[in-house]
């Protein structure tokens, strides 16, 4: 009984480790807010316009859009402005 003990508590203990570990990695991911990305438009009436082209808050390559005017950087729409540039979604 006390040989089983030894070998099975620590295997019980590996086990939850990784299983915790593997949870706060996940969890770190789904931190990422999926959002429609906006162009700046300043010299407009509405100077923040809806792409409707989802993009991510997480660090990443610049999510980008071409609504007439060229490859445009898209935004966050944050009141009547969009100051933050989107990431594209991983």
């Amino acid at each position: 009984m006390k040989n089983l003990r030894t070998i099975i508590l620590p295997a019980v203990l590996v086990l939850i480790s990784a299983g915790s570990a593997f949870a706060t990695g996940l969890s770190k991911k789904s931190n990422a807010t999926i959002l429609d990305g906006y162009v700046l438009r300043p010299n407009e009436e509405q100077v923040c316009q809806n792409t409707f082209i989802k993009c991510s808050t997480e660090d990443g390559p610049i999510c980008t859009a071409d609504v007439g005017m060229g490859s445009e950087n898209l935004r966050e729409l944050s009141g009547s402005s969009c100051p933050t540039t989107l990431h594209r979604i991983p």
